[in-house]
């Protein structure tokens, strides 16, 4: 397993014990939906938690159709384009890992969770930080970061500071905790402290977060950009 490899794997770990951690705290889940499910697996261990329904959202067909054999409810979209097919406020738990940063228009996926998400039900987000330890490195010596190279998956690049800022964006949501995984080129055993004591250096942000009962915030800017001729992808 590679470095990458190894954080991508705690980052699903320290998901799995944010759940635990809801659940021990005494919050009531019966239906988990994770966005970009992949093929499912990881969905169904997450859900199983709770012991609840597991919802999921893939864009790839192939993978979807392994997350359905394994019994998630699989919508198959693209969240940039098109809106979550479950009415308002049906899931207590979304999960979104690892998604935002390939996406350009993320007002809209952040929106569409917001609106399915019930109020006091719980969003757990995570992206790889662009002000990382080796990131950092790599642009002091004038390399692009790895978070986000010219030819690469991803689009958009988050500071730990900034995916706060965005999932807190006018009260749309009360981050409960945040806290960074992974402290490459560091391996997992070794990570945990130094992850802890500057958690803007971590390789990956994880927030968990409560969604309160207000109108969320991001949408209009999709409409700004439609205004201003800078986006063509979804019209509201």
């Amino acid at each position: 397993m590679t470095g990458c490899e190894e954080v991508v794997a705690e980052v699903r770990v320290a998901i799995r014990r944010e759940l635990e951690r809801l659940r021990d705290g005494g919050l009531e889940v019966r239906r988990l939906l994770d966005v970009g499910c992949w093929d499912g697996s990881t969905t169904l261990a997450y859900a199983g938690v709770f012991g609840c329904a597991a919802f999921g959202i893939e864009v790839f067909e192939a993978e979807a159709a392994k997350a359905a054999a394994r019994g998630v409810d699989v919508a198959r979209l693209d969240v940039e384009t098109r809106s979550f097919p479950w009415p308002d406020a049906s899931m207590d738990v979304v999960v979104i890992n690892q998604v935002l940063e390939h996406l350009k228009n993320v007002w809209l996926p952040m929106t569409e969770l917001h609106r399915v998400l019930r109020p006091g039900g719980a969003a757990i987000l995570s992206v790889p930080n662009l002000a990382s330890l080796h990131n950092r490195v790599l642009m002091a010596f004038g390399r692009q970061p790895t978070s986000i190279r010219t030819f690469g998956p991803h689009v958009r690049g988050f500071t730990f500071r900034e995916f706060l800022a965005f999932v807190a964006r006018d009260g749309a949501f009360e981050v409960e905790r945040a806290r960074s995984v992974g402290f490459y080129p560091l391996p997992a055993r070794f990570s945990v402290l130094p992850a802890a004591l500057w958690k803007g250096a971590g390789h990956t942000t994880l927030v968990v977060a409560r969604k309160r009962d207000v109108a969320p915030p991001w949408l209009p800017f999709i409409r700004g950009e439609l205004d201003a001729g800078l986006q063509t992808y979804f019209e509201p």
